[in-house]
């Protein structure tokens, strides 16, 4: 089921990123400023990590990205992370979003992390046109099989 999850998802960001020809944009362009706020999600990776959290998104008229996500480990599939479970740490994260897209490239700029929990990522991820949800790949290591879902 994972991988049937990863598949739709691989084959949506690609049907975003480049619609086949004849295909006709319905949904109109989201304003930037519509995807400013706080959302909540979770993110997952096929070794077994399971993370919560809110992303502090700030989104300008022009693109630019900026904001803060706050992650918490709810599971690890390591014995030496167990003591770590429901540690919080935070990710600064900027990049772009394009409207006529609908996509939002990120990456970790720095972190705050006093207990290792996390590390920076990069992330790629499509806008539904309600502008209430979002998911999408992260590098996770370079491998991009991270798994990410935001809504609001």
């Amino acid at each position: 089921m994972l991988l049937d999850r990863r598949a739709a998802l691989a084959a949506l960001l690609l049907l975003v990123a480049s619609p086949p020809s004849g295909w006709a944009q319905t949904r109109p362009d989201l304003p930037a400023n519509d995807l400013s706020g706080e959302w909540q999600g979770t993110w997952t990776s096929p070794s077994g990590y399971l993370f919560t959290t809110t992303l502090m998104l700030q989104v300008a008229a022009d693109g630019a990205v900026s904001g803060a996500f706050v992650w918490t480990l709810r599971r690890s599939p390591l014995p030496e992370e167990q003591r770590k479970i429901g540690m919080a740490a935070t990710e600064y994260v900027s990049g772009r979003f394009d409207a006529a897209a609908g996509t939002l490239v990120v990456a970790g700029t720095r972190k705050d992390d006093p207990h290792d929990v996390i590390f920076t990522d990069r992330y790629r991820l499509v806008v539904a046109d309600s502008g209430r949800a979002m998911g999408g790949l992260s590098r996770n290591l370079g491998d991009w099989d991270g798994q990410l879902f935001l809504t609001r």
